[in-house]
C-alpha cells in the first residue's frame, strides 16, 4: 500500500487536550510504522516540550511537513488551528491524506475553501488609525466589488423598502425575521453590480439563518 510512499506526518489537534494529545499521536505513529510508514510525529519535537513559543513549533512543524510525501489527520483536526493550516499546506504541495485512526485514505477529504493561491494580502501602515484603514478599504477594494456607495446603497435601499414597506408607519416593529432578508437584500444588491463567491454564500448563509428564526431548522 505505501510502497511509494515512505514518509508520512501526523497532524492533529493538540491545544486544549489532556497532554496536549500527545498518546495519540505516538499511538498514530505506531501504527503507521507498522505497516510501513515512516512517520514524522512532531509530538517528539523538541523532547516533547510544551513552553515554547507557538510560532517556535510552527517553524519546525512546517519543515518536516514539507520532507514529507504525506499527511494522516488524527480526529479533531478541523477543529484545530494548527492542523487545518498543515492540511492546507499538504493540499498545496499535492500530498494524500490518510485518517491516523484507520491509515486508511480520507472518505471526501474536505476541500479549502481557500487556497494559498486565493489568497489576498493587504499591505497595512505601520500604526495606521482605525479611520486611515477605513479611507483606503472604501477608497479601494470594497469599491470595485460594490461600486460607489451611492449606488450600492440605493440598490439596498430599493429592496429594503419592498422588504420593509408594511412596517414603515408608527408602531411597527422590524423583527428577528426581518433581518436575515435585508441582509440577503445588500448581497444581492452587490453581486448585481460584480459577481463575487462570498455574496452568494452569504446569502445562502442568510437564507439558513432565516429558517432558524423561523423554527424550520
Amino acid at each position: 500500500m505505501v510502497a511509494h510512499v515512505k514518509r508520512i506526518y501526523v497532524s492533529g489537534p493538540m491545544t486544549g487536550h489532556a497532554d496536549f494529545n500527545f498518546p495519540a499521536f505516538h499511538a498514530a505513529a505506531a501504527r503507521l510504522r507498522e505497516v510501513g510508514w515512516e512517520p514524522i510525529n512532531p509530538a517528539e519535537n523538541f523532547g516533547g516540550r510544551t513552553d515554547l513559543p507557538r510560532e517556535t513549533y510552527l517553524r519546525a512543524d512546517v519543515i518536516l511537513l514539507a520532507q514529507c510525501e504525506a499527511i494522516a489527520m488524527l480526529p479533531g483536526w478541523q477543529e484545530s488551528r494548527g492542523a487545518k493550516l498543515e492540511y492546507l499546506l499538504a493540499r498545496e504541495l499535492s500530498m494524500p491524506a490518510f485518517d491516523a485512526e484507520t491509515l486508511q485514505p480520507l472518505v471526501n477529504p474536505p476541500v479549502p475553501t481557500v487556497g494559498l493561491y486565493q489568497l489576498k494580502l493587504v499591505t497595512e501602515a505601520p500604526g495606521e488609525t482605525v479611520l486611515a484603514e477605513a479611507i483606503r478599504i472604501t477608497d479601494g477594494a470594497r469599491q470595485a466589488d460594490y461600486g460607489h456607495p451611492r449606488d450600492d446603497f440605493a440598490r439596498t435601499a430599493l429592496m429594503w423598502t419592498g422588504i420593509l414597506g408594511g412596517k414603515l408607519r408608527d408602531g411597527a416593529e422590524v423583527t428577528a425575521a426581518d433581518v436575515p432578508l435585508c441582509m440577503i437584500a445588500v448581497k444581492l444588491a452587490r453581486q448585481s453590480h460584480r459577481h463575487k463567491r462570498d455574496n452568494l454564500v452569504d446569502i445562502a448563509g442568510y437564507s439558513r439563518t432565516a429558517a432558524m428564526v423561523a423554527g424550520e431548522e
